[in-house]
């Protein structure tokens, strides 16, 4: 019964969704940044795998829709982002030394990781332009 029920059409995502929730309500009773929903729906994703020894193929069979959505959910976001260009344009100097900051976090934490795993020159290479939107990473 157990197989059968974590082998549904909807498991994934209602394990996915779950989780979410679960980080989200953890996030606006504690109100910590470190408590970002994104990461606690991992977290218990992957614990739930492990816990119940339900490999990803089958989980990814059933979430694989959700993963689906992202990419309109994605296009969606340039609407709100449209309306609010006066501000965007007000607020350049941050946006842009955001921007260039977390860029240079990801090539450094890139680096530092491939030192750490002894990844020859080529591998870490390709590695550095990996900040793209998870849409379109998924694809």
């Amino acid at each position: 019964m157990d197989n059968l029920i974590l082998s549904s059409a909807t498991v994934g995502i209602v394990i996915s969704l779950l989780a979410y929730e679960i980080g989200l309500a953890a996030q606006r009773k504690w109100k910590l940044a470190v408590l970002n929903p994104l990461l606690i729906s991992i977290i218990l994703v992957i614990a739930f795998l492990v816990v119940f020894h339900v490999d990803y193929e089958s989980y990814n069979m059933s979430a694989k829709y959700l993963s689906y959505l992202l990419t309109p959910a994605t296009v969606c976001l340039a609407i709100p982002l449209y309306l609010q260009l006066d501000l965007l344009k007000k607020n350049i100097v941050a946006i842009l030394v955001g921007v260039f900051s977390g860029v240079l976090a990801s090539l450094g934490t890139v680096l530092a990781m491939s030192v750490v795993f002894g990844l020859n020159h080529k591998e870490y290479v390709t590695m550095l332009p990996k900040s793209i939107t998870t849409a379109i990473g998924m694809g």
